[in-house]
C-alpha cells in the first residue's frame, strides 16, 4: 500500500493582514514540497490557496494531520488548539501577535521554519 501524503492543517488570523501573508507564503510552501495541506471553511476564501483541501471547522479538522500550523496570536492559538487536542494533532504557533507567550516560532525565518518542518519530518 502506498505512503498517504502527509497532511499539515493551517490556521491563520485573518482578520490581520501580517497573518494573511505568512499563511499564503507557508501553504505556498508546503504545497510545494508536496506535502497535502487542508485550511478551514471559515478562512479559505481569506486564505485564497487554490491547492489546499477545504475542511469545516471542528476537531475532524486536525484528524489525521501530522501538524497544526498556527499563524496569530494567542488567541488564534488558543482557538486551533480547540481543534488539534481531540485528534492529538502537534501544533506549532507562529507568533504574529502583540505578546505571543504561546507561540513557539517567530515571524522571521519562516520560509527556513517550514523548510525545516518539512525536512525533518520526513527524515525522522
Amino acid at each position: 500500500m502506498p505512503d498517504s501524503p502527509r497532511t499539515m492543517l493551517v490556521l491563520a488570523h485573518t482578520g490581520k493582514d501580517n497573518a494573511l501573508r505568512s499563511a499564503r507564503l507557508v501553504l505556498e510552501r508546503l504545497i510545494g514540497a508536496g506535502l497535502a495541506v487542508r485550511v478551514l471553511e471559515t478562512e479559505a476564501p481569506d486564505l485564497a490557496c487554490a491547492g489546499a483541501t477545504v475542511v469545516p471547522p471542528g476537531p475532524e479538522a486536525a484528524k489525521g494531520a501530522e501538524l497544526v500550523i498556527v499563524l496569530g496570536g494567542d488567541g488564534t492559538l488558543l482557538r486551533a488548539a480547540e481543534i488539534a487536542r481531540p485528534a492529538r494533532t502537534p501544533l506549532i504557533g507562529v507568533n504574529l501577535g502583540h505578546i505571543g507567550f504561546l507561540a513557539e516560532a517567530e515571524p522571521d525565518g519562516l520560509a527556513q521554519t517550514v523548510d525545516r518542518l518539512v525536512a525533518g519530518s520526513r527524515n525522522g
